[in-house]
């Protein structure tokens, strides 16, 4: 019977498995800021479609074909370190190169927001965008 335990302990490492989902953003919930003519100007930006991992360790990988790697790491927290029961589940990540990049999923319902701000701030060069949208589970 002990044995039992010990085989139940080690499998259930095996048992978590990452999950998968297709994220894409919403009509019209893509906007942000580009350089013209030397000043930051409004803009709407195309919507992505994306590919997205949700990993045993609670961080989220990004399948992102404009990058050199294909991926981009998001490290993930709990909302409120965990003290509100209500966003339990829920994540709240920065790009792994703490570049400016944030991605906040609820796993519940599906719902994102990505965020990317650095070029404004620091070299006066990259496009500010913000995109919310949806992930659904493969």
């Amino acid at each position: 019977m002990k044995y039992l335990g010990i085989v139940l302990l080690v499998l259930s490492g095996y048992v978590m498995a990452e999950e998968v989902y297709y994220c894409s953003d919403n009509h019209r919930g893509v906007s942000g800021f580009t350089k013209k003519d030397g000043q930051y100007q409004r803009q709407g930006f195309i919507e992505k479609k994306f590919k997205m991992k949700l990993q045993d360790d609670g961080n989220i990988v990004i399948d992102n074909p404009a990058m050199t790697s294909g991926k981009e790491l998001y490290v993930c927290s709990t909302p409120y370190n965990g003290t509100l029961p209500k966003y339990k589940n829920m994540k709240s990540c920065s790009y792994a190169f703490n570049n400016g990049n944030y991605f906040d999923f609820n796993p519940g319902n599906g719902r994102y927001i990505w965020f990317s701000g650095f070029g404004y701030v620091w070299d006066n060069t990259d496009d500010v965008s913000t995109q919310i949208g949806t992930c659904t589970k493969f």
